[in-house]
């Protein structure tokens, strides 16, 4: 399945079709660095065709850049944060209200599901229930660790420096995903940290825009989540969400033997009890 955002920029997706009475569809959206295999892991198996065996009709989506949604940086491809606010989100969504099977929820894992609330708290879409897996931005003010700062000071110079001499941050290069990542993107990431503030180019704070989902949502942290989304900072950045539900898990919950990290929540068959229990409250009322 493809769309094509106000921009111009193509984006695809596998739709994967609901099993037995529909009860909605889901649009769900990768990590950066990645791309929407990593939500279906193993294909056929993993997260994505869960929910849909659980009666969802299932958009497993591909941001611009990334998997079969090029161009990618390689072929001259770029992108800033705010056109996944803007324009990727809300023609998922669009295409998901097109299909006229009931409501429309998001499912994403740390960029998707952030990219998400920013999308739904600017007034850029509305679906009836937005989950977040492994989410959250980086700030300053939410993170409670003097060590954890440190960490991600220094991360975040890394970050920047590689991507700026090379003109792209190389996921590839590095062997930590098989999509590299636009610099004006990771100026973006970069500059919420050092500011402090996570806000559009144009100037519109999605923090403050949190406070007006007007949605139940969900958040999901794994235990093992020990730097990208650590539970404190995480709860702190979504806390301004009215209807939020947290929900943090680990070994001996959900039949999970061990305590999930950052990208386990999408990619491990460790958490097939979670992903059944997301479709469960999914499917429940708000």
């Amino acid at each position: 399945m493809k769309v094509v955002c106000e921009d111009g920029w193509v984006l695809h997706a596998d739709r994967i079709s609901a099993v037995g009475p529909v009860k909605g569809v889901i649009v769900v959206l990768h990590a950066m660095m990645v791309d929407r295999r990593s939500m279906d892991r193993p294909r056929g198996g993993g997260l994505a065709s869960v929910l849909a065996r659980q009666g969802f009709e299932v958009l497993n989506a591909d941001f611009r850049g990334h998997g079969m949604s090029g161009p990618s940086v390689k072929e001259g491809g770029s992108w800033t944060y705010d056109d996944l606010v803007y324009l990727d989100v809300p023609e998922w969504v669009r295409a998901a209200r097109n299909l006229n099977l009931g409501p429309v929820h998001i499912v994403g894992l740390s960029l998707g599901g952030h990219v998400s609330a920013a999308s739904v708290g600017a007034g850029a879409c509305e679906v009836d229930g937005p989950v977040m897996l492994s989410a959250n931005t980086w700030s300053k003010a939410a993170e409670p660790s003097w060590s954890r700062r440190v960490a991600k000071d220094l991360t975040m110079q890394v970050f920047r420096s590689i991507t700026q001499a090379v003109g792209h941050w190389p996921s590839k290069r590095f062997a930590i995903g098989p999509a590299n990542e636009a610099l004006p993107y990771v100026e973006d990431l970069v500059g919420y940290w050092t500011t402090d503030r996570w806000i559009s180019r144009d100037g519109f704070d999605w923090t403050e825009g949190l406070r007006q989902v007007p949605c139940r949502a969900l958040l999901v942290i794994g235990r093992g989540d020990l730097l990208l989304a650590h539970p404190l900072g995480a709860r702190r950045w979504a806390s301004p969400i009215p209807r939020l539900s947290f929900a943090l898990v680990g070994r001996g919950e959900l039949g999970m033997t061990r305590d999930p990290g950052h990208m386990d929540l999408s990619t491990s068959l460790d958490c097939l009890g979670l992903w059944r229990w997301i479709g469960v409250w999914l499917a429940s009322e708000a």
